[in-house]
């Protein structure tokens, strides 16, 4: 398993980045190693693109617009969880994904996650 979660900063534990094409940094977890990857990606679509590049099967994020939803159906290869909408440092999430305690993402309950995307900000 190859995770991606949109972090702040590159630290040792940053907080979720909440706008998903938009993070500047990802956390890439591999075998419980984490390397922090600059996002040099403009927008959510060419995001996943890179995400499928590198062989990431799983996403944790906050906020998520509807093409970049679609593109992860399309490669069909990639299982989104949805972090909630509070402000959550990167091993906090981590615990939680280990504990099956996130919300695993798809076509029943991406329109609240989109909705509350779509209001922060116009396209």
């Amino acid at each position: 398993m190859k995770i991606a979660i949109p972090v702040k900063m590159n630290n040792e534990n940053p907080a979720l980045a909440p706008l998903f094409g938009k993070a500047k940094w990802f956390a890439i977890v591999k075998n419980d190693k984490t390397e922090i990857l600059r996002n040099e990606q403009n927008g959510g679509r060419a995001v996943i693109e890179w995400l499928n590049s590198m062989g990431i099967d799983t996403i944790i994020f906050q906020e998520m617009g509807h093409t970049p939803y679609e593109i992860v159906k399309e490669i069909g290869t990639m299982e989104l969880f949805h972090a909630g909408h509070e402000r959550v440092l990167l091993n906090d999430i981590l615990e939680k994904f280990k504990n099956d305690a996130l919300k695993i993402i798809d076509d029943t309950n991406i329109d609240a996650i989109i909705q509350h995307h779509e209001g922060k900000h116009s396209h």
